[in-house]
């Protein structure tokens, strides 16, 4: 993936989890509308939807942090930015070589 398509990839992901909580939200007001709702039975197929929607959210969100996470690792890697890790890797040797020269 191009850096420049990360937005449009962001973009598409957020628009796909509104799509689909949308979806699920209405089938939710269908079925309280038919009175399945008024059942225990219906209420326990709701509560179960609810927390489904709930759990799937939860899911998608990870799923998009990880990807987001990975391309912009990738990237960075591309255009060759100095990390944390970098920094910390030479500041490990230079205090190695400063305790050889004392």
């Amino acid at each position: 993936m191009d850096p420049k398509d990360v937005p449009y990839f962001l973009l598409g992901a957020m628009s796909t989890i509104r799509e689909e909580t949308k979806k699920t939200v209405d089938d939710l007001v269908e079925k309280g509308k038919s009175g399945s709702s008024k059942s225990a039975k219906g209420l326990a197929q709701t509560d179960k939807a609810v927390r489904d929607l709930v759990d799937k959210g939860r899911k998608e969100r990870e799923d998009l942090l990880n990807a987001i996470g990975k391309e912009v690792t990738r990237v960075l890697d591309n255009i060759g930015a100095v990390t944390k890790n970098d920094i910390r890797s030479l500041e490990k040797k230079l205090a190695n070589i400063e305790k050889k020269v004392k």
